[in-house]
């Protein structure tokens, strides 16, 4: 069994209409997001074998300021192909991964993020009522973080339908913890 953490970026800002989409840096509203978020990940001891992050400036900045918080012992690795990455993409970055590494935390974007999670949860779709699947499903907000569990000895291993969706948390869930 392996633990996947899908981690997406912040709320980033808008108001220099002319920066390069990959440069842009997190706004107020994300900056906070990363507050909580990074408290709630502290308060629940992640701490991955594999850290992987995609090179943008918002997705740096959110693993900056979440680390602020949470004691992330693993080196970030900051991986050009999750910029923009689709199921695909992401798949393949997955696999990977270094066999004997238990869990593994990914810093990316939408929608690659959500599909990937929808990908891996596949059979658990159709359950009633406010399930975190049913919440994943409707939107993947930024600074959310997804938890699956994968059915897999080695990440090489990893196939759509083979993960459990455990937990989806958004800031605003948890703005308490500020």
């Amino acid at each position: 069994m392996k633990t996947l953490w899908l981690l997406r970026h912040a709320k980033s800002s808008w108001s220099d209409p002319g920066l390069d989409d990959f440069d842009r840096p997190l706004n107020k509203r994300g900056r906070g997001a990363c507050a909580i978020m990074g408290r709630l990940i502290a308060e629940r001891g992640v701490d991955p074998a594999c850290l992987v992050c995609s090179p943008s400036a918002r997705t740096r900045e959110t693993l900056t300021r979440v680390a602020a918080f949470a004691a992330f012992s693993a080196a970030p690795r900051f991986e050009p192909m999750l910029y923009e990455a689709d199921v695909s993409d992401l798949m393949q970055v997955i696999r990977g991964l270094p066999a004997d590494a238990a869990d593994a935390l990914i810093i990316g974007h939408n929608p690659g993020l959500q599909d990937l999670a929808l990908a891996l949860a596949h059979d658990q779709h159709g359950a009633a009522g406010d399930t975190p699947l049913n919440r994943l499903e409707d939107k993947f907000p930024t600074a959310a973080l997804a938890r699956l569990s994968l059915d897999i000895d080695a990440w090489v291993d990893l196939v759509p339908g083979r993960g459990q969706l455990i937990s989806f948390d958004v800031p605003k869930d948890h703005a308490s913890v500020v």
